[in-house]
């Protein structure tokens, strides 16, 4: 625990730290139903361990660079290479990694 729950809660914490600079505002996220996503994947807090799963926003449209297109090829394979890292650096579960289309082995 890093701070008092009964004496300081965490929209005191994210009130303070907003006024700290006029320029920096956080908008915190809340964990609902045990789940909470942060940054590109949700951990749901399960009774002895954390689940991890990748969120994908609801506007998400699965694309990534056109082999065709006119980047250069190093963004291509670096876009690639970054899901490729992702789904083996994850602790995801094999049934998780076919959901998120990356079942595959090596």
């Amino acid at each position: 625990m890093i701070f008092d729950k009964t004496k300081i809660t965490p929209q005191i914490i994210n009130t303070h730290i907003n006024k700290l600079h006029n320029n920096i505002k956080l908008n915190p996220t809340y964990e609902e139903h045990r789940s909470i996503n942060f940054l590109n994947l949700t951990i749901r807090c399960q009774q002895t361990k954390l689940d991890i799963d990748i969120y994908r926003k609801p506007t998400i449209t699965d694309t990534t660079i056109n082999f065709l297109s006119n980047h250069l090829i190093e963004q291509k394979m670096a876009a690639f290479r970054s899901h490729i890292t992702r789904m083996h650096s994850l602790p995801l579960n094999p049934d998780k990694n076919k959901k998120n289309g990356t079942s595959y082995n090596l």
